[in-house]
């Protein structure tokens, strides 16, 4: 049974850690180490951390003053003594097949090196939805979308060694807030990248995540790592200047914008059968990418021009085109504000409960209530479950 390094990060977790670890603890693949890392937490974050080391000695835990994400990951990194090492979120949880699955995967292909699931979302604390239907399950598939996006969910993946080369597996500081897309692209440069058909894992959406707090930055970030993939894999489309969308919202930089796409929409066509599915969904998610920066600052104006000078209105909702054809003349941020809550209507009314959605969830939630109480958090389990 190989053994497997789970390396958590830990900062200002609240009552959602407790679940987290609880969730890792109750793996059926019982091989573990579970390698905390408090990075300069203010809320209690390393009672419960010290409560879960206390019931099971697979959980190892260091606390120190706050360095940010990308170091904490690289120091988790260095101390994990396996060959096999995951990644968890401390906001998530792991159904309890998740490294059983993980390593059956890398079981069947040799040549894998790097290994996601598919996921399901909580985005309420009592509500989820279901994990959309697999996508890119060809040999290959996953590394070319890895040029327009992060490949994989971040607290899913699972790293074999073994198959990355000899060099240091390690996060780069230049890449803040999107160090796994910068990551896996240039794993995939050296091992095969895979995910797994069926959710292994619940992603929790909430108003405290990083990328909540910090979506300027990661998508300066994102959009410097786009043009740098561009310019490697694709020099046909390069020289738009649009990446000064990122900081400068102006119709120069949205037209900019709008001939990247037209570009690499022109050499779609060109691209090898075998890429030609992960590329289109990579230019498709691109397009969304940019048009949400220009909505989320409130711009429909330039979100106009975007897609009318990409083409791509059909990419978009009927309901938002309305909207979006209007915004040139009158505002319309109270409309889309509207249509945002209609749309989260209708995705609570096809979400279930989280005890539904997550297996074994009682089990889940009654070891994180003993994680709790051992930490003298008695009720605070309640909030996130």
């Amino acid at each position: 049974m190989p053994k497997v390094s789970v390396i958590l990060p830990v900062y200002n977790a609240g009552a959602y850690l407790a679940p987290a670890l609880a969730s890792l603890l109750l793996q059926r693949h019982r091989n573990l180490r579970i390698i905390a890392l408090d990075d300069g937490s203010t809320d209690g974050s390393a009672r419960v951390l010290a409560a879960a080391a206390e019931l099971d000695a697979r959980v190892s835990v260091l606390s120190r003053p706050n360095r940010g994400l990308i170091a904490t990951l690289n120091e988790g990194l260095d101390l994990a003594d396996s060959d096999f090492v995951a990644r968890m979120d401390a906001d998530d949880i792991a159904y309890p097949d998740r490294i059983a699955a993980q390593l059956k995967a890398f079981g069947a292909d040799q040549a894998l090196g790097l290994c996601g699931t598919n996921f399901d979302t909580i985005f309420a604390p009592d509500r989820a939805y279901p994990a959309p239907p697999a996508l890119l399950t060809g040999r290959g598939e996953r590394a070319v979308l890895g040029r327009f996006v992060t490949s994989l969910r971040h607290p899913t993946v699972m790293f074999r060694r073994t198959r990355l080369g000899h060099g240091r597996l390690a996060y780069d500081p230049a890449y803040p807030c999107a160090e796994d897309f910068d990551l896996f692209r240039r794993l995939a440069a050296q091992t095969e990248i895979a995910e797994t058909a069926a959710p292994h894992l619940a992603y929790r959406l909430h108003p405290h995540s990083v990328t909540a707090q910090r979506m300027g930055q990661m998508v300066a970030t994102h959009i410097a790592i786009l043009s740098e993939n561009f310019g490697r894999h694709y020099p046909e489309v390069t020289g738009t200047g649009f990446e000064a969308i990122a900081t400068t919202l102006t119709t120069e930089s949205v037209a900019a914008a709008a001939e990247l796409i037209l570009r690499l929409d022109r050499i779609a066509p060109a691209q090898p059968e075998a890429e030609a599915a992960a590329f289109a969904m990579g230019v498709t998610t691109t397009f969304y990418f940019l048009y949400a920066h220009l909505c989320r600052a409130g711009r429909h104006d330039l979100a106009h021009g975007f897609v009318d000078g990409a083409g791509r209105w059909n990419s978009v909702r009927r309901r938002e085109q309305v909207l979006l054809r209007s915004a040139r003349t009158m505002p319309v941020a109270a409309g889309f504000a509207l249509f945002e809550q209609g749309a989260e209507l209708r995705r609570r009314l096809r979400s279930r409960p989280v005890w539904r959605v997550v297996p074994e969830f009682e089990r889940i939630r009654d070891l994180a209530r003993r994680i709790e109480s051992v930490a003298g958090n008695e009720h605070a389990i309640d909030r996130a479950a």
